[in-house]
């Protein structure tokens, strides 16, 4: 049985509240002063920085509203490439543009044909491609030209077939293709697939495709083989892309080696000829990036 407290312990203990209470608003109050002071002076500071910023930027550019994979590099100063792959109108600059470069004055011609196909029953995956048709008013048969050209198409549809395999009932796959003819004459014909998949209407993967083909031969040509590349040309490499590019912040976190190894797997790279030289660089992680090169016969093979 519990025993009834005295008097004077009850007093004690209401006295000992009232104190502990007393003792509990000072504090606070003391806290809340600290605080004010302490606001005041980040204001201070804050209004003698030389930070001024206006709320009109982002009106200007629609910052937040930004597309990344929308953007077409026409606002990209001197013609340079944006960063992460998207180039401008094809204008001739310094450095080369994404753009075709159809001749007709050969022994074959270049069109252009596409598709649009759906790969599942509920429509929820979709693909369209534009693809080059190449064909000559000479007789020449450019079946093996063709064959090669068009070999992206059935990787495509692998490459869609897969995704079938994982995408929920209630999702949803875009994929689109655009083929660039980046060069054409008597001896190569250079294509570059740009290719953009969506899943659920977000962004989801970019890259580039390049095939080139031996036109005396018919044969698609094996990319890797076509420069002598090593952890000096990826320092090169580097140094030309920043100056180009501007910094591409993604890229610090690759190593020379790292760079030397996208740029010799036949996955990553990507070389493709144009009427400036030789267009370089590699797919990766978050995108694309290349360099153009006038001067790339230096670092080519010798056969």
């Amino acid at each position: 049985m519990k025993k009834k407290w005295s008097a004077g312990k009850t007093a004690a203990v209401i006295c000992g509240g009232i104190a502990a209470a007393i003792v509990l608003f000072v504090t606070f109050c003391i806290s809340v002063f600290q605080l004010i002071g302490r606001i005041d002076s980040f204001n201070a500071i804050y209004e003698s920085s030389n930070y001024n910023y206006d709320d009109s930027y982002a009106d200007d550019y629609d910052y937040y509203d930004y597309d990344y994979y929308d953007y077409d590099g026409s606002d990209a100063d001197d013609g340079e490439e944006a960063p992460g792959g998207a180039y401008g109108d094809g204008e001739n600059t310094e450095y080369y543009e994404l753009h075709d470069a159809v001749r007709d004055d050969l022994s074959y011609q270049v069109e252009f044909d596409s598709i649009t196909e759906l790969f599942d029953e509920q429509g929820n995956i979709y693909l369209d491609v534009v693809y080059p048709v190449i064909y000559s008013d000479e007789g020449i048969d450019l079946t093996s030209v063709n064959n090669a050209a068009q070999k992206e198409l059935d990787a495509l549809r692998d490459y869609l077939e897969s995704v079938s395999e994982w995408l929920g009932e209630e999702e949803s796959f875009y994929f689109e293709a655009e083929c660039y003819v980046t060069y054409m004459d008597e001896e190569i014909l250079s294509l570059a697939y740009v290719e953009s998949g969506y899943l659920n209407g977000e962004a989801y993967e970019n890259y580039i495709v390049s095939v080139n083909i031996d036109m005396e031969s018919q044969m698609k040509l094996t990319n890797t083989q076509i420069l002598n590349i090593d952890d000096d040309f990826s320092i090169e490499f580097r140094n030309r892309c920043e100056k180009q590019n501007g910094e591409i912040a993604s890229l610090y976190s690759y190593s020379d080696q790292d760079i030397t190894q996208l740029l010799t797997t036949e996955d990553n790279l990507i070389i493709f000829y144009t009427p400036l030289g030789m267009e370089i660089g590699f797919n990766y992680y978050y995108g694309w990036v290349t360099v153009t090169y006038p001067d790339y016969q230096q670092y080519q093979r010798k056969f």
